[in-house]
């Protein structure tokens, strides 16, 4: 039996999956410490902390009293922003105290209570939030319940907290899981595992595409013979890693996928979602979901907001056609989404800049692709001087730091003509915005007013 009453438990990171880790943990009789960056007086303010554990266990993670404290700790919750080797962690992690993201906290309540339902994981570098969001749609049109959640945005513990306080479950486990999560799991175990792609990304944290492959790959770290495997043949990386997993493998060539429905009414643009829609069907296949049902979903799904996200009523721009990639976080989404636009044959004014990873920041090994493609760039966020030092002299671009100008610059110049015009960051938000939700919000916002 999984029981944390008493138990002393730390959850590090106020972020909306710490939030739900300190509600299930409330809920279980634990004993909570809450850690966060900045001062207590400020994120203890954030909406649900003070409901679930007092200010007298909030604690700054610079607080020169928090490493005596953790002395005691029996778990630590980590948010998957925060890295496993941080300071604070690493004394807990030479006494071998468990550091679990919530994801493995939420499984271990749920393996023990035995109300686990076959679990799909969903990995990869881009296409995660509209594979699953996809995947689920369908699950539910074949009139089944799922729970979709996990970096989606809905956190697993919230699913955890439902089941414990209603008995009721659902009839599949459906998690978007990034690196940062997989880093933090232990018991965790996907029955089908979904690895969609592998590009260079968070440099911040990885300094290699191998060291951050090898983060993706723990989500096969539970397989038995029973489980499924669904991967790209054409990533060298993965395909050799993969063909050494337990389980039933298939797999997907991304440069011809080929997709056994009518696909006249897909709605999505681009080969990327042929390819997500490849792995969507693999899977719906594997789960036995009706082909009445497969095709249905496929003419109706819509998409995803944030991820070329079609934006309509856009105002000063008649003519153009626009759209928010605001999810966009490195080079490779940005120029499938700049592939994804070339059906339209009309030009494409790209949207690129955000914070600096440290790695992988140069555009000048994608310039080719970009210019042959691209009629104009406009440049912003922390980004836009250094991505202005390369491109000089080279390509049609300016440099209007932020969303505000470069919309105004767009519709001065270009309100009477055609276009489409393409807010693919490339960089993550956090220099000008909370996240990239906000990020995409803003630009719609500022279209459409």
């Amino acid at each position: 039996m999984f029981n944390l009453k008493n138990k002393r438990i730390a959850v590090y990171g106020m972020g909306v999956s710490g939030l739900s880790a300190l509600r299930f943990v409330k809920e279980m009789e634990g004993e909570i410490i809450a850690i966060n960056g900045g001062e207590v007086s400020t994120w203890a303010k954030t909406p649900g902390v003070l409901d679930f554990v007092s200010v007298e266990n909030c604690f700054s993670e610079n607080d020169p009293a928090l490493p005596s404290k953790l002395n005691n700790i029996d778990i630590v919750i980590l948010s998957p922003g925060i890295p496993r080797d941080h300071k604070l962690l690493r004394p807990l992690t030479d006494k071998n105290i468990p550091v679990w993201g919530e994801i493995e906290l939420a499984y271990r309540y749920l393996e023990a209570n035995n109300f686990l339902k076959p679990v799909i994981g969903i990995t990869g570098t881009n296409g995660k939030t509209t594979t699953t969001t996809f995947l689920g749609e369908m699950i539910e049109t074949d009139h089944k319940k799922v729970f979709v959640g996990g970096n989606i945005g809905v956190p697993f513990c919230d699913y955890a907290y439902d089941v414990l306080k209603t008995k009721n479950h659902a009839d599949f486990i459906l998690l978007e899981l990034s690196s940062f999560q997989l880093e933090s799991i232990d018991h965790f175990h996907v029955n089908i595992a979904i690895i969609l792609n592998l590009y260079q990304n968070h440099g911040e944290r990885y300094a290699t595409i191998e060291e951050y492959g090898r983060s993706k790959f723990f989500i096969t770290n539970r397989f038995t013979e029973n489980d499924v495997l669904i991967y790209p043949e054409d990533f060298k990386i993965i395909k050799d890693w993969a063909v050494k997993q337990k389980g039933k493998k298939l797999s997907i060539d991304t440069r011809k996928p080929e997709v056994s429905y009518d696909t006249k009414e897909f709605k999505l643009p681009g080969i990327h979602n042929l390819v997500n829609l490849s792995f969507i069907v693999k899977v719906a296949e594997v789960i036995k979901l009706s082909k009445k049902s497969i095709q249905e979903s496929i003419n109706t799904f819509g998409g995803v907001h944030h991820r070329i996200e079609y934006v309509a009523n856009v105002k000063g721009l008649p003519k153009f056609r626009a759209y928010n990639d605001a999810k966009s976080t490195n080079w490779d989404a940005t120029m499938t989404a700049v592939k994804a636009m070339e059906d339209f044959k009309l030009p494409i004014h790209l949207i690129i800049g955000g914070k600096k990873r440290g790695h992988g920041d140069s555009i000048l090994p994608h310039l080719e692709f970009l210019k042959d493609r691209v009629a104009n760039f406009y440049l912003i966020g922390e980004m836009a001087a250094e991505i202005e030092d390369e491109i000089k002299g080279k390509i049609t671009y300016t440099n209007t730091g932020t969303l505000e100008v470069t919309l105004k610059m767009l519709r001065e110049g270009f309100g009477d003509k055609d276009g489409v015009l393409l807010f693919s960051p490339g960089f993550p938000s956090f220099d000008q915005f909370q996240n990239y939700a906000r990020r995409g919000e803003h630009f719609v916002k500022l279209l459409t007013i």
